[in-house]
């Protein structure tokens, strides 16, 4: 299975010059537009810390079960 990866690029576009992009290989998963390089890098930690305290919740509740 291919890496996911998150990257953060120009977009081309004057209003959003920036946009964050979750690929799957050469497949895109996920993208959204923002407004700068800091702030897209911020949202993919962000993505990432929640999806590790889901996944810890999830293990959580296979523990108790």
């Amino acid at each position: 299975m291919p890496f996911v990866t998150g990257d953060v690029i120009p977009s081309g576009d004057p209003e959003w010059p920036f946009k964050v992009v979750f690929k799957r290989g050469d497949e895109i998963v996920s993208e959204w537009y923002v407004d700068t390089q800091e702030s897209g890098e911020e949202q993919i930690l962000t993505v990432l810390q929640r999806a590790a305290e889901e996944d810890d919740d999830e293990e959580e509740d296979e523990d108790e079960g």
